[in-house]
């Protein structure tokens, strides 16, 4: 009986035993073999890692993206403020400009106006004194059977350019315009002495007809008589020559 209890005891003790053993070769196989007690990596822990460091990564470059971005949108909001405070700043010069341009328009044109209004009344007034001088300068139609002279002749035109003008219409020296017509009442305008040739007298010079002495000159002195032609060519043409002038 004592024989059989050892012998059970004996047989439970080499259970423990080999279950002890059994128990320390698994977790050899799991934390290291030998006595150098290497370390054997569970390959899910390693593919964990690897990927918890490849989305760690994802996320610093997401975050570098970002930044790029944030920065690009900043710089790219500040051109934009840029250009747009660049073309309201051309706008307005613009418009100042504009406005500037219409001022100066305006006041150009007033002045204008002024100058015109000006130049119409001077105008009527020396309307008004050549009607009057005309009043007192009545031609009189004469015979060619009067006192005859013998007078030097020369031609001259109503170009404002070698006569002057007065508001742009060239007068005689009695006031009359000749700026469109070289003719008084149908006859020729001459300019004359007027110590030889009383102003507004009618007189008839040969191959011309009759004419009346309404002008006078710087250089028309004595005999000479300047005739009012239509052209410098015809100025030119008529020269300088002798002439019969048939006084009243």
């Amino acid at each position: 009986m004592i024989m059989h209890s050892l012998k059970y005891m004996m047989i439970i003790l080499l259970m423990a035993v080999g279950t002890f053993a059994f128990a320390a070769t698994a977790d050899a196989a799991q934390i290291g073999i030998g006595t150098e007690q290497k370390i054997v990596q569970n390959p899910l822990e390693l593919e964990r890692k690897a990927i918890e460091q490849e989305r760690q990564q994802k996320i610093a470059r997401e975050k570098r993206l970002a930044e790029q971005k944030r920065i690009a949108e900043e710089k790219r909001v500040a051109e934009a403020k840029r250009i747009a405070e660049e073309k309201r700043v051309a706008a307005e010069k613009a418009e100042r400009e504009q406005a500037e341009r219409e001022a100066k328009a305006e006041r150009l044109a007033e002045e204008k106006r002024v100058a015109a209004e000006q130049a119409r009344q001077d105008e009527a007034k020396r309307q008004a004194a050549t009607e009057k001088k005309q009043s007192t300068a009545t031609a009189t139609p004469v015979s060619t059977a009067g006192r005859s002279i013998q007078a030097e002749s020369t031609a001259y035109t109503n170009d404002a350019a070698d006569n002057g003008s007065y508001g742009g219409r060239v007068l005689t020296a009695t006031g009359h315009d000749v700026t469109d017509s070289i003719y008084y009442n149908g006859m020729r305008i001459i300019a004359v002495d007027p110590a030889v040739i009383p102003l507004g007298t009618v007189v008839h010079i040969e191959g011309v007809g009759q004419a009346i002495a309404l002008d006078t000159g710087g250089r028309i002195k004595g005999n000479i008589v300047d005739l009012l032609v239509d052209t410098k060519g015809e100025a030119i043409n008529w020269g300088r020559r002798h002439i019969t002038i048939t006084l009243p």
